[in-house]
């Protein structure tokens, strides 16, 4: 199996990229990919443990919310990323710059409603961590001053969209998304593009359409809330756009305890037949699987 979308305490993720390694290794996996929010902060670690990996290819990658022309947003992971290229650096600065402003508009709304929490709670929460501040610390800082015994129910109650401490995110264009990761010398893969429950197959076509002509490489077909008939229309549709299948369960760790690496929570199993197609994909890019070590 493989699993090609996880994330790491750089972002949301409770693991270490080490960690994630370690688990990855017991699994067993044949590849795995850390793709953390809007940040490759992660990634050198990643890398460094990969070394100790001999069995498993350690892919290093990302993941933008962008915005499509439609208004929609989507997110687009990217695999086999050169985190210091510039292009990339900067849009991973935006990111982080917007998350701040927005994390201090959710913290305003919390203390109109009456939960006593400061921007200086979820900064010593992260402090150990080079990781972005998002939601879910937002929800473990509620659960650690007693408001909420469960993160879940903070995101329930207050932080989930429509709640009453909802901020909307500001997000790039999915073409500067796409932009970024190839000059990276990446791959560009529609993440989980089923998941939404405004989500339709007609939908999902004009997308494809849209992110192709951007230079989309692949689609995330495997993934954890992909239903087996989805998963088996994607596979379809990629095949007639010639776009690459990709797959993985979005691991978060305990932030999400009820999905495992690999299998997601409905028992997904994502074949490492689905490589080669990838690799031929990079490698026409002009990469090197051999060299990512050295990044």
């Amino acid at each position: 199996m493989i699993d090609l979308h996880c994330h790491s305490t750089a972002s949301d993720g409770t693991l270490s990229p080490t960690q994630l390694v370690q688990l990855a290794l017991t699994i067993p996996l044949t590849a795995l990919a850390l793709t953390d929010h809007d940040t490759v902060n992660g990634l050198p670690e990643f890398l460094e443990a990969s070394k100790q990996a001999d069995a498993l290819e350690c892919i290093p990658g990302v993941e933008f919310s962008c915005q499509l022309e439609s208004g929609d947003t989507c997110h687009i992971v990217g695999l086999y990323i050169d985190s210091k290229c510039g292009e990339l650096q900067d849009a991973c600065e935006q990111y982080c710059i917007w998350r701040k402003e927005r994390n201090r508009q959710i913290v305003i709304k919390l203390n109109e409603l009456g939960y006593d929490l400061a921007i200086e709670d979820l900064e010593n929460a992260k402090k150990e961590e080079a990781g972005v501040i998002g939601r879910p610390h937002i929800a473990a800082a509620l659960v650690a001053k007693g408001y909420f015994k469960q993160n879940k129910k903070a995101f329930q109650e207050l932080l989930g969209r429509g709640r009453p401490a909802y901020v909307s995110r500001q997000v790039l264009p999915a073409a500067r998304c796409l932009n970024a990761i190839h000059a990276a010398g990446g791959l560009a893969v529609w993440a989980h593009p089923m998941a939404s429950n405004s989500m339709t197959y007609s939908k999902c076509e004009r997308h494809i359409v849209e992110l192709k002509a951007s230079g989309l490489d692949g689609i995330e077909a495997y993934y954890t809330e992909h239903s087996q008939l989805q998963t088996k229309y994607i596979i379809g549709i990629a095949e007639k756009t010639g776009l690459f299948v990709s797959g993985g369960a979005d691991f978060h760790g305990s932030n999400q305890p009820s999905i495992h690496m690999g299998t997601g929570y409905g028992g997904m199993s994502i074949p490492d037949s689905l490589m080669p197609p990838i690799k031929a994909a990079y490698e026409r890019r002009g990469g090197s699987a051999k060299c990512l070590v050295n990044l």
